[in-house]
């Protein structure tokens, strides 16, 4: 505007000029001084000065900056400025308790948080320099800080394999796949599921009573009043089916037609008629039967309920088998021997092995099972049913749809449905805006989302399908780190690169040892180089560790060497070819690499050697304090007393030199033993050779092992 124009200027422009003027300088001087007074700014001297009054002051202060720090990864997405506060993060003399917080070290883990932030792992808005802003939600920020109880679920973006320093996400994802959620959700990297059974021909398994018992209660243990006096998911970990909030009108309608299930005749398995009815007059029949249950270790795999001083507990068992306490008020007789003389006949993927039973044998067991296994008032509260109807059977058809039954059961012409549940592949990184809260009167954040549809899906969504799971609090944590970490495919190509895969293991034996390995189903117990089971030993070693003849021996007649274990490998009755053919394969195929069990000589071992190996266990090392030999000792690890004949010598030398690295994570310590220490012991250990395994597996004239002393 020209000089001249300006006298031209309105009083009211002027004025509006002045005003105008003035109200930036106001609001620029209330920036400086805001910035002055910045929260990050106060952390940054209270850091100084706490630094000042230590005794490291200057390495404390080293790489100390006046200015916002940052830690910026392009490649990754992430700009993270939260060092800025927590300047102490990487000092390793500020991880003392006593010093004030923002300002104590990390704890030691594998990221460094100078090169990496910590964002990636806490999330939280990096971003921001103040800390209502960095840790919690806003109008522009959904996505606060984790809790610290669920940090674990940042190991899980990237690594998909078990981790043995996050060990709840590790028990979230078991419970992902035990609870086979998989079958109805979307998920990131799925485990292996566990289905529940095959339900095709369970209507020769069971009564329609029983299958109504069990619809209407999935429980363990009921007593008399139908109060659950066990409860087995607390007790043992057993995953059991889930609650589903049914009718009676619904109960009736699925108990029809699943009575009806019978889609492969059952493969009859006839007693002979002479046995039943020479046993039958003998009254120490359900003993003898008893015996030889527990002879063949049936408890091994299969949990029972046991009445001690008015409460129930559970011995024996594990996850692989179900409970048998009241077995023989659910199973119909036929289809229990035939079950038990052939698994695979009614369910060929049964990973039950298959045992040479002589018609006496079956016939006690089994009457075992079915009258002392057994409990006469369990179907005392179901209704008169009468036959299945058309109409019942119609209906129950659509329910196992609806519900989405076959999503975790198998049954012949029905599919499962893909998409049941909502997907989950991103369900660890949506905002609460993003959730449907219904009218639920919960915090409306994706923790409490996640653990009120645990424990009460209805709570949430009134017409939920999600049935309830009898979640302990513990484990509801779990399951919400693990759905925390499912933070959908990676946002770059430099995040893909830093995903730890999950290992995939396989074991698929040849030759004749392939034939025995599936008819007594060894991956259902043991490992097999990462595959299979660990419910007894890993035999991805055992060719060095013990010898074939031992092996063999040892498969004829099984022995407890554990003596505080209650597992116990159960009796087979094998062949003694099947014995020799899977001693055989162990022997050779099974062998840790560098641990050659012909490389070392027995013959260099001397009796002064040995007596110096005796010095070193009982006074150096103390091993019988975790160790038994002659009745003396502890029962923490396995029993020595024929150490010389189980264990080859350069398996002992091996495990003396570093036992982590032929078992890890075993709790035997490494005692850094020298050359002529591990020489020495190895001596000692190897002189004893009782052979008493070998010598009472007695064989009969058809080659298969005697029943005396088996599982003992």
């Amino acid at each position: 505007m020209p000089v001249e124009e300006m006298d031209k200027l309105s009083y009211k422009l002027r004025l509006a000029l002045a005003v105008s003027t003035i109200a930036c300088a106001l609001v620029l001087l209330i920036s400086l001084f805001n910035d002055f007074r910045a929260e990050w700014k106060h952390y940054k001297d209270s850091f100084v000065k706490y630094a000042q009054i230590r005794p490291d002051t200057k390495k404390l202060l080293s790489d100390y900056s006046p200015s916002v720090d940052q830690v910026w990864l392009p490649e990754m997405n992430v700009t993270d400025r939260c060092t800025t506060c927590h300047q102490g993060i990487t000092k390793p003399s500020l991880a003392d308790a006593s010093v004030p917080q923002p300002f104590c070290a990390h704890p030691p883990m594998y990221h460094n948080a100078r090169d990496w932030g910590c964002t990636i792992c806490h999330r939280g808005q990096g971003l921001a320099t103040e800390v209502a802003e960095a840790h919690g939600t806003t109008q522009s920020w959904e996505s606060p800080i984790l809790p610290a109880r669920f940090l674990q679920a940042s190991c899980g973006s990237c690594h998909q394999d078990d981790l043995k320093e996050a060990p709840q996400l590790t028990r979230g994802r078991e419970l992902l796949s035990s609870l086979n959620c998989q079958a109805c959700h979307e998920i990131n990297n799925p485990a292996a599921s566990e289905l529940g059974p095959d339900l095709s021909s369970v209507g020769y398994k069971v009564s329609r009573a029983w299958i109504y018992k069990w619809l209407s209660e999935p429980r363990t243990v009921v007593d008399q009043q139908g109060n659950v006096t066990l409860n087995g998911y607390e007790t043992w970990g057993q995953m059991r089916m889930p609650g589903f909030r049914l009718t009676e009108q619904e109960v009736r309608a699925l108990s029809a037609f699943l009575s009806l299930q019978k889609a492969k005749p059952l493969e009859m398995s006839k007693i002979d008629p002479s046995v039943v009815a020479r046993f039958s007059k003998n009254g120490d029949l359900l003993a003898r039967g008893e015996a030889r249950f527990r002879q063949m270790m049936c408890t091994t795999c299969h949990y029972l309920a046991v009445g001690r001083a008015d409460e129930s507990k559970m011995t024996g068992g594990n996850t692989a088998a179900p409970e048998l306490t009241k077995v023989g008020s659910k199973v119909r007789e036929e289809w229990l021997v035939a079950w038990l003389r052939n698994p695979q006949g009614y369910l060929p993927d049964s990973t039950m092995p298959r045992y040479d039973w002589s018609d006496e044998q079956l016939f006690e067991v089994s009457q075992y099972m079915l009258n002392r296994l057994a409990d006469s008032h369990l179907l005392e509260n179901v209704p008169p049913l009468g036959e299945a109807t058309e109409e019942e059977a119609k209906a129950g058809r659509r329910l196992f749809r609806e519900k989405g039954c076959a999503n975790c059961h198998t049954l012949t012409a029905t599919s499962a449905q893909r998409d049941f549940g909502p997907d989950l592949t991103a369900e660890g990184v949506k905002t609460a805006s993003e959730l449907d809260f219904g009218n639920a009167r919960i915090d409306h954040n994706l923790v409490a989302f996640i653990q009120s549809k645990m424990q009460n899906p209805a709570l949430v969504n009134q017409a939920s399908r999600m049935p309830l799971y009898d979640l302990n609090q513990a484990d509801v944590d779990a399951v919400t780190t693990a759905l925390l970490s499912q933070t959908g495919p990676a946002p770059s190509a430099a995040m893909q690169h830093l995903v730890v895969p999950r290992r995939e293991s396989s074991f698929e034996p040849v030759g004749p040892f392939a034939r025995i390995y599936q008819r007594y189903k060894c991956y259902a117990c043991h490992l097999f180089n990462r595959y299979g089971a660990t419910i007894g030993p890993d035999l991805s070693y055992e060719g060095s560790r013990a010898p074939e003849k031992w092996i063999a021996g040892f498969l004829k007649n099984p022995r407890p060497i554990r003596s505080a274990s209650n597992l116990r490998m159960p009796q087979f009755n094998m062949p003694v070819k099947d014995a020799e053919i899977a001693a055989d394969f162990l022997a050779t195929a099974m062998q840790k690499p560098g641990v050659d069990p012909e490389s070392v000589d027995s013959r260099q071992f001397t009796s002064a050697l040995a007596s110096t190996g005796k010095q070193l266990y009982e006074v150096k090392n103390q091993c019988q304090s975790c160790h038994t030999i002659g009745g003396m000792g502890g029962n923490v690890g396995p029993n020595l007393d024929s150490s010389g004949t189980w264990l080859t010598p350069a398996w002992i030398e091996a495990w003396l030199r570093n036992p982590q690295d032929l078992q890890p994570g075993t709790i035997e310590p490494r005692r850094n033993l020298s050359d002529e220490e591990i020489r020495a012991l190895t001596a000692y250990l190897i002189t004893f050779r009782h052979e008493a395994n070998l010598r009472t597996a007695g064989i009969h004239a058809d080659g298969v092992a005697t029943l005396q002393g088996g599982g003992q």
